[in-house]
């Protein structure tokens, strides 16, 4: 992704920030409906920007994003076309014997006719890329009409019948594309992976972003052609990548099909509804939780708190990621010995970063995928890894909260939930012990293998025995900052108390919805807090404070590193 397009996913970003921030100060001077409004605006006005500007983010659902996971095959694409230099790419494939899937563009095709019919004739297919490559993101439905049927109508005019396969200029889909497409039959498609030929960095560049740590069901974008006014149109050296791209992907185990043979296997899916229900909900009870609050109170107990206290509290915060990340690389076995500390600590920074601005557990794919590709590993293999690390961390949260339990007293719902993490902790240290690989064996090629290599340190005690010293590490780091939150708010510092406070952000990080956790930390935190006898209010601003000091130190460290490691240089429709 060039600079320009980093900066600016780092502007909205940054700007969703302060929006959400000028919100809660908002509800914290009194105006708690002009508050949540704004929030409201803010999060619908953040979801609407995901789905027209991130090819991959579709809140209809309906959209072709990748194959079929486990699918070892993917579909080579080409945008923009024809153009004179579609015939070298034609040729291109034709050596290779590998088939694609051509999205025309209207004006070229009326411009080269016998380009679109060559590109059916060996063996293609077509589909739509609208007329003009004009941006839809904010089109009219008659703009978005006019672009679908005069793209279609340039093809088949030139005596072939496209698939119904239409993908959106840029990626950018407006609120009219889908029910235009849905109207027409037609399947919006976005891609995986881009190699950005359109920079003309080499045919070397080109055939390394496209290839590099390939995965099942992707969906490659290149170019035959030029849609984009002021830059350099030809694209001989896509047509000069294709040969070592084409030989990477087979060499890997994975066939090149036309998008056809994916989107059979891939059918249309429902749309992201119980995640928004799931949010709506949070949304509800926080409202509600707000509507009953002295936010006066919320506001005086955070701006009477101690600075020094916070920041001492957010240097605990680094402690316990340099934890965390000793704790996963101890258990991470990469061939010829352990992954480097530094590539570990990198990838989980970067994470915990995505993770507050991704829903669900993107966040921990994205740190998979960064430790995977910084150590040769298949991905699959460290995402079990990191189930294997969160289970010894489950293990090691046992050990440390039931210490807290023999040496001071804990309220029942407390205890109760020790016995219940400690009974699904040794259920899936089972689970993993039976899965486990053979000793000394290779990680296999296939997806099953590759997660099992993963759990190859349940053979290694020493191993183990490391990840759960810096389990106890990080748990330890981890009351630190409860308890220096707690004095830095003038409420009671006791060990119960903040040990009940991790437990609840635990808990709250288990069933991640919202991005960064947002509303679920704060609420559970909030409770386990005021269970001990703190007033509510208290127990708020303490949540909000206990938030801060986690999530601002890992913004500023996390967002340098995604910037320094270029995540998704194929843009943001490049999963991890």
């Amino acid at each position: 992704m060039p600079l320009r397009k980093r900066l600016l996913v780092v502007a909205v970003v940054l700007a969703g920030v302060v929006l959400l921030s000028a919100g809660a100060a908002l509800a914290l001077a009194g105006r708690p409906s002009a508050g949540g409004a704004l929030a409201a605006v803010t999060i619908a006005a953040g979801l609407a920007a995901l789905h027209v500007f991130w090819p991959r983010f579709d809140l209809g659902g309906g959209s072709l994003r990748r194959g079929a996971r486990g699918d070892r095959r993917v579909a080579l694409t080409f945008d923009d076309g024809p153009s004179d230099d579609t015939p070298a790419v034609l040729d291109a494939l034709d050596r290779a014997e590998a088939r694609a899937t051509f999205f025309v563009l209207g004006e070229a095709a009326e411009r080269r006719p016998e380009l679109v019919r060559e590109i059916a004739r060996r063996g293609h297919e077509l589909a739509l890329h609208g007329h003009t490559h004009a941006r839809l993101a904010f089109a009219g439905p008659r703009t978005v009409a006019d672009e679908i049927d005069r793209g279609r109508d340039a093809i088949r005019r030139a005596g072939v019948e496209p698939a119904p396969f239409f993908r959106a200029p840029h990626g950018w889909k407006g609120p009219f594309l889908g029910p235009a497409l849905r109207s027409r039959g037609l399947r919006l498609v976005a891609w995986t992976r881009g190699a950005w030929d359109t920079e003309r960095p080499g045919a070397a560049a080109i055939a390394e972003r496209a290839s590099r740590r390939p995965r099942a069901g992707e969906i490659l974008l290149l170019h035959d052609g030029c849609g984009t006014r002021g830059i350099d149109p030809r694209r001989d050296q896509t047509a000069a990548a294709l040969p070592e791209i084409v030989r990477r992907w087979r060499g890997a185990g994975h066939a090149l099909v036309p998008l056809g043979a994916l989107a059979a296997a891939s059918p249309p899916r429902a749309g992201k509804g119980l995640r928004l229900a799931v949010l709506a909900a949070l949304a509800a009870v926080a409202a509600a939780a707000l509507a009953r609050m002295d936010l006066h109170a919320v506001g005086a107990s955070l701006a009477g708190a101690s600075p020094a206290l916070l920041a001492l509290a957010a240097g605990a915060n680094l402690v316990s990621l340099a934890a965390h990340a000793a704790r996963w690389r101890a258990v991470v076995l990469a061939p010829g010995g352990r992954v480097r500390y530094r590539d570990a600590l990198v990838a989980i920074v970067a994470g915990f970063a995505a993770g507050l601005v991704v829903p669900g557990r993107g966040g921990d794919l994205l740190r998979a995928h960064l430790l995977a590709r910084r150590a040769g590993i298949p991905t699959a293999t460290v995402v079990a890894a990191s189930a294997l690390d969160y289970l010894v961390g489950t293990i090691g949260f046992v050990a440390a909260f039931g210490a807290v339990g023999a040496v001071a007293t804990l309220p029942g719902w407390g205890l109760r939930a020790l016995v219940l993490t400690a009974a699904l902790a040794a259920a899936a240290t089972f689970v993993a012990w039976l899965l486990r690989p053979g000793r000394s064996a290779p990680i296999g090629h296939g997806l099953v293998a590759r997660l099992r290599g993963g759990l190859a340190a349940v053979h290694d005690v020493r191993a183990l025995a490391a990840s759960f010293g810096w389990s106890l590490a990080g748990w330890a780091a981890e009351g630190t900052i409860a308890f220096l939150t707690l004095a830095a708010l003038g409420l009671p510092a006791t060990l119960p108390a903040a040990a009940l406070a991790v437990l609840a952000a635990s808990a709250a990080a288990a069933v991640a919805v919202a991005p960064g956790n947002a509303g679920s930390f704060e609420l559970a935190t909030a409770v386990a807090v005021a269970g001990t006898g703190v007033p509510s209010g208290a127990a708020l601003a303490f949540a909000l404070a206990f938030h801060a000091v986690h999530v601002v130190p890992v913004a500023l460290l996390g967002g340098a590193v995604l910037l320094r490691e270029g995540v998704g240089r194929q843009g943001l429709a490049e999963r991890p």
